[in-house]
């Protein structure tokens, strides 16, 4: 039996929440191996912060461009809720755009304007603070928890359509979020920038 549209699409949503999310675990378990205050730091905490929330913002979904949020609807576990919409915060408020003013619940944006004053005047914005341990160790926890969710149904899946998926020979295929008689699997090739421009 060919997957319905909607199961392709939770094929999709759930594989690249788990890739999000496994990446975002990776970027959090390296940030013990450099300074707080270094570059490669703020890289690692921007990295996992905006890998976590990928699956928590809006993307679109074939054949009708239809709207979700991954993994949006699954709440996480009551105790750490409060880390999980820290991190969804600290991407929308001060990573992925930046306010001057405080995201709603807090009393101040770490979003900084530096002023140096010495014989010369300079200028530097700068996001302030860094993330501490319980705050890395439950967005790790997090990070398992919603990976646990996205390889339950997609086992779920894999095992409704093993008999259509073994009727492919051995190779990598991509998966196609299509209506019924268009091939929802195709022979994988690997695509680079300008094979994912509209041609004209």
């Amino acid at each position: 039996m060919r997957p319905i549209v909607e199961d392709l699409q939770a094929f999709w949503r759930f594989t690249y929440s788990r890739a999000s999310l496994l990446a975002a675990a990776e970027f959090l378990a390296e940030l013990n191996k450099v300074k707080p205050e270094s570059i490669q730091y703020r890289a690692l905490v921007e990295a996992a912060v905006v890998a976590y929330a990928r699956p928590f913002t809006t993307c679109y979904l074939p054949p009708k461009r239809k709207q979700v949020k991954p993994l949006g609807e699954i709440p996480p576990p009551q105790h750490l809720s409060i880390y999980h919409k820290d991190a969804l915060d600290l991407r929308d408020t001060m990573i992925a755009h930046k306010d001057a003013t405080p995201a709603k619940g807090y009393t101040d944006t770490p979003n900084k304007v530096l002023v140096n004053i010495s014989p010369r005047i300079s200028l530097d914005a700068s996001m302030i603070g860094e993330m501490l341990s319980p705050a890395t160790s439950r967005l790790s926890e997090l990070c398992a928890y919603f990976v646990k969710h996205c390889e339950e149904n997609l086992n779920r899946l894999t095992k409704l359509y093993r008999s259509e998926l073994t009727k492919y020979p051995p190779g990598k295929y991509e998966l196609v979020i299509c209506e019924p008689h268009a091939d929802w699997l195709i022979p994988f090739r690997t695509k680079h920038g300008d094979d994912f421009r509209v041609a004209g």
